[in-house]
Order: structure tokens, then sequence, then C-alpha cells
């Protein structure tokens, strides 16, 4: 059995699941030629991919457990809502803001979500929040800020507001841009809307398109039955701010 060092390994908090880290050593011509995600993963846990052998199943949770812990101290001057919602909340929406109050405290994660909803009429209203600072704004109670409490407690949905990073509502023909304190707005007559971090300056593209910056965000949508979809744009910081 393999020695764990003592050494804090904070990259594998980017990771929801062991099949995710692993996913990381493997390529699209991997499961491509072998014809089995499983059969990819099996190959990658066994170090051919890599010249860093990967962290068995019960490493990665203790790797994980370790840096999450790490990380405590360093948010323990903050209230994160999750202290409102219930211990039952199988939602996997909060429960995915919820996953993301940690790395996003202690500066190791900046995360940007699309959220959407319709008017009465059909039509559409939408936007990209700086998550951190929309937490930040409604521990301050700055002007119109967003509810979080009534958020984790399952009885309000995220809604985009003309102060976030993007808004747009097709029915009054608005559509507005806002830097945040983590995020400056560009805009690419190539690749779109891209967000640059302020703190490392790495380029988040949105997706949609092939981007040389693909690399610097992790995509995922989240489905709830209650509340819709949200899309999370995950960049791991490169270096504390």
């Amino acid at each position: 059995k393999r020695i764990m060092s003592k050494e804090v390994d904070f990259s594998v908090i980017k990771f929801q699941k062991y099949d995710d880290y692993l996913d990381s050593f493997t390529t699209i011509h991997d499961t491509y030629y072998l014809g089995d995600a499983d059969v990819a993963r099996c190959i990658a846990q066994l170090g051919y991919r890599s010249t860093k052998a990967p962290y068995s199943e019960d490493e990665f949770a203790a790797r994980y457990d370790s840096a999450m812990n790490e990380l405590q101290p360093k948010i323990m001057g903050l209230d994160p809502f999750s202290i409102y919602m219930s211990p039952d909340t199988t939602d996997p929406v909060i429960l995915s803001f919820k996953q993301r109050e940690l790395p996003i405290f202690s500066k190791q994660l900046s995360t940007i979500v699309f959220t959407s909803c319709m008017h009465r009429d059909g039509s559409e209203m939408s936007g990209y929040l700086d998550l951190e600072q929309s937490w930040l704004d409604a521990m301050r109670r700055t002007f119109k800020h967003t509810n979080w409490k009534q958020i984790y407690q399952g009885k309000a949905k995220l809604k985009p507001k003309p102060h976030h990073l993007s808004f747009r509502n097709l029915r009054d023909n608005v559509v507005l841009y806002n830097d945040s304190e983590n995020f400056r707005v560009l805009h690419d007559h190539r690749y779109g809307l891209i967000f640059k971090h302020k703190g490392d300056h790495k380029l988040i593209p949105m997706c949609g398109k092939r981007t040389p910056f693909a690399k610097n965000v992790i995509c995922t949508l989240v489905a709830s039955p209650k509340f819709g979809s949200y899309i999370f744009y995950d960049h791991y910081v490169r270096k504390k701010v």
C-alpha cells in the first residue's frame, strides 16, 4: 500500500467524484479506441496515462477531506448561506451552491453562474453572475441584493439582475454588462462574450464555441426539478488573490 505524503493536494477539490478525477487522466481518443469509458479509467488508474500514478479511490477521498479541512479555518469568519438549508435537501442546484462555498471563500475557486427565467408572455430574461460577489452583496445587504437565505431554503429561484456581469431582457430589449470584483467583461470578435479573472488574468470563455481558453474553465449544467437549469463556470484560480 502506498504511503501518503502529508502535503495537502488542493487540486482534488475540483472533482465532484472519483470517476471525474480518473477522467482527467484520459483523453477522448482513449474512450473512442477502447469503446468504454470504464476501461479507459481502469487503464488510467494503473498509471499508464501519466508519469504520476493516480490516487486510489480511498486515497482520493482522504486527500479531498484533507484539502477541505485545510480550507475550513480560512472562512470561519463568514457564515455561508448553507446554514439555512434543510439537512434533508436533495435539490442538485442547492447542493451545487453549497459544494462551492469552501473553495470560493478560500479564493481557490471563482465561479460564474448562468441563470434564466421566463416572463408571463413567454419572453426570456437571462444573465451571468459572479457567485462570490452575489453572496458577499447579500451579506453586506447591498441595494437590490439577492435573497440567498430564501434560495437555500428552497423558497426562491436565483434570477438575473441588471447589476450582474451580464443581463439580457428580450421583452424590454435591454442588454447590460458590468464588471464585478472578480471579473472584467470582454467582447471578442471571434469568440464572443469572455470574462477575464482579475486575480490571475485568465480568460474565461462561455460554452458554445471552441476557444484556446477552454482549459481555464469547467462548465457544468445542473438541472433541478423545482428551479430549472443553471450552468456553472468554475475557474480554479492560479494564485491566491
